[in-house]
């Protein structure tokens, strides 16, 4: 690049532009782990997500199943367990509360979310109520 004769004096007064050669590694440090954090939160999140409508199924299947005509507390908890484990979630620990009253059945089902991220455990609840069929003349 030629620089007109009467810009020449000025061009001392502008500036100089460093060498930015070599400045991508130390931006690439810094910003990649932030990068890989938001995208494995996104991820942590939606397997809780996926979990917690499972659960929610779960519960729900249960307790329609344990509220039928002659349906029992035992068909609900094996109705859920079955629901969790064909669902192909990966959720440890489940647990299933029925509690059958004289005109609802009420079924509680939680389990612990597989974590991506150390340190954080989430555990996913949901509990569904149904009435209870029964025979009415």
């Amino acid at each position: 690049m030629t620089i007109p004769k009467r810009l020449r004096p000025l061009w001392g007064l502008l500036p100089r532009r460093r060498d930015e050669r070599g400045i991508a590694a130390p931006e690439f440090v810094v910003v990649m782990p932030l990068v890989m954090l938001i995208l494995l939160m996104l991820v942590q999140w939606s397997v809780q997500l996926y979990n917690d409508r499972i659960v929610h199924a779960a519960a729900r299947e249960a307790a329609v199943d344990a509220a039928s005509w002659e349906g029992t507390e035992d068909a609900g908890r094996q109705t859920a367990n079955e629901y969790l484990a064909d669902s192909g979630s990966d959720l440890s620990n489940t647990s299933v509360k029925i509690k059958v009253g004289a005109t609802e059945v009420t079924v509680t089902v939680s389990g612990e979310v597989m974590t991506l991220l150390p340190g954080f455990t989430k555990r996913v609840s949901a509990t569904a109520t149904v009435p209870r069929e029964r025979f009415a003349e």
